[in-house]
């Protein structure tokens, strides 16, 4: 009985060791790494050498001082175009306090073009705009008005 006791028990102890060994978790699957979200990039900044908006169109000049001075030339620099005549000249203003001398060009499409330099030829305007985005990134969107026959 001895041994039959000794076996029953010896038998009873490989169970249970056999059935803790079934409940240990095994180890954990690995974690997958996750890959690092690329982060935005950043919109770039529009530089003096960007492409430059062109347009031609005719117009005519708000003042006549203004065409007086300004009549022999083709090549216009643009800071503003509203469609309504207050706001061309508020923001004449706000650009007259940054030492600039505004025009405003009256367009065949009804726009108040604000002009704030006016050239013979096109290097030279395109030279001003290049200053302005340099020195005036908030108007990045400067272009140049030819004008038309």
């Amino acid at each position: 009985m001895n041994k039959l006791f000794i076996l029953l028990l010896s038998v009873s102890m490989l169970m249970v060791a056999c059935r803790s060994q079934d409940m240990v978790p095994a180890e954990p699957p690995p974690v997958p790494e996750e890959e690092p979200i690329p982060e935005a990039e950043p919109e770039p900044e529009p530089t003096p050498e960007a492409e430059i908006r062109v347009v031609e169109e005719r117009f005519t000049f708000e003042r006549e001082e203004d065409e007086v001075s300004q009549d022999e030339n083709t090549y216009f620099v643009i800071l503003g175009s509203f469609i309504e005549r207050e706001n061309a000249e508020n923001f004449m203003v706000t650009l007259r306090g940054q030492n600039f001398s505004p025009t405003i060009l009256l367009s065949e499409t009804g726009f108040n073009r604000v002009s704030v330099d006016s050239y013979e030829e096109e290097a030279p305007a395109r030279r001003r705009i290049a200053h302005i985005r340099r020195n005036y990134p908030e108007y990045h969107d400067v272009w140049l008005l030819i004008r038309a026959d």
